[in-house]
């Protein structure tokens, strides 16, 4: 009888070993055809955790300037972790995406940074080390995002750095120096991954004229870079922060991005839109112009202005020595008439102002109002109340 009970649980045992092979297997198998790693990389790896040991060697390896900045930049994200302050995308940042697109993502200019920003994705960079980053991270609805950088102006001896970080991330330095930010550099084609003292071999640099592009999969945390079109293999895992589209520059250059609001180079993502946003969002476009003719007050508003101008018109081309300057008063009720008021209906009825026009002026002055503001003999023109002056 335990010999019947032993040789069962060994069959048992078997055939879940077996079952656990295969599943491993397919595993293995669909990982391949994908092109995603089954096993992410841990916290043991220095590189992806950020504990590079920072040798005597190794800070050798950095200039005065260089240490120093570096030194800085560790005690700002000392301070200042990824987790720090909140970076999720909120309600209202959620249907302002849905309402106008693509447009909602943005490159934030720093005052900090000798840069200037045009069209929210024209990058200028003038001189000094500095990035600048996306208002919004990259969401995480779908399964890959992408978005291209095209060095529009860039010289030769311009470093340029084509990456993703955490924010808040030092803004003297280029994406890929620091923890937590990976980034692709232009004068050696090799990849910097929370490292600041050495790249690795990755691809060809790029130039002036090149279309740098940044890959996201949010699920495995991979980023990948395209250079003209032509994917690159990925270039790290395991980033399970948010991640903004971070650009740096050492010297001056010029930087388009395409975030998705037009095509992109790289074929693969326009078929499967891999943009930020759609190209247009929910939100209605403004009307079209003149179409407020439609509007019933308006065009009450437009037909009496247009009955009074052309009256205007009318009563103009009957009295052509209209003075061009033309005073309309109240008429003053009978009741109220008094010889005073008779005596400022009369002053009224000759159309002129209550002073005359300045010497230089080529209306017409009324005789008894003269030398106010002109050279000739200067008359008072207070009036009391008994008609004299």
């Amino acid at each position: 009888m335990l010999t019947l009970i032993d040789s069962n649980y060994t069959w048992i045992f078997v055939v879940g070993l077996v079952v656990f092979v295969f599943v491993v297997v397919i595993l293995l198998c669909f990982t391949k055809a994908t092109g995603e790693r089954l096993f992410l990389g841990g916290t043991d790896d220095p590189e992806l955790a950020g504990d590079i040991e920072e040798t005597p060697a190794l800070l050798a390896l950095l200039s005065e300037d260089a240490r120093l900045s570096y030194e800085r930049a560790k005690v700002f994200q000392q301070r200042f972790p990824p987790d720090s302050i909140s970076t999720d995308i909120t309600l209202s940042q959620y249907v302002s995406i849905q309402e106008k697109g693509v447009s909602a993502f943005e490159f934030e200019w720093d005052m900090e940074t000798n840069t200037f920003i045009s069209a929210r994705t024209e990058l200028q960079f003038f001189n000094g080390e500095c990035s600048l980053q996306t208002n919004l991270p990259l969401p995480r609805n779908q399964d890959v995002y992408y978005w291209e950088a095209k060095m529009f102006e860039k010289p030769s001896t311009t470093t340029v750095a084509i990456g993703v970080a955490t924010k808040p991330y030092p803004n003297w330095r280029l994406p890929g120096w620091n923890r937590h930010s990976v980034g692709y550099f232009s004068h050696t084609g090799n990849k910097h991954f929370n490292n600041p003292f050495y790249g690795k071999t990755y691809g060809v640099g790029f130039q002036e004229g090149d279309v740098i592009g940044v890959g996201y999969r949010h699920r495995s945390g991979t980023i990948f870079f395209t250079r003209n079109g032509r994917k690159l293999e990925d270039a790290c895992t395991s980033l399970r922060w948010n991640l903004f589209p971070t650009i740096g520059a050492n010297g001056p250059c010029q930087i388009h991005v395409n975030l998705g609001q037009m095509g992109f180079v790289f074929v693969e993502a326009n078929v499967k839109k891999w943009g930020l946003a759609p190209m247009q969002g929910t939100l209605a476009p403004p009307p079209a112009y003149g179409y407020e003719a439609g509007s019933l007050l308006l065009e009450r508003g437009s037909s009496g202005r247009q009955q009074r101008y052309m009256d205007s018109e009318e009563d103009d081309s009957d009295n052509d020595e209209r003075p061009l300057i033309q005073i309309y008063n109240r008429p003053i009720p009978r009741s109220a008439s008094t010889p005073h008021h008779h005596q400022q209906q009369q002053q009224q009825r000759t159309r002129f102002p209550t002073h005359s026009p300045p010497s230089y002026s080529s209306l017409t002055r009324p005789p008894r109002l003269t030398g106010y503001g002109s050279n000739d003999i200067t008359t008072s023109i207070i009036t009391t109340t008994n008609g004299t002056t």
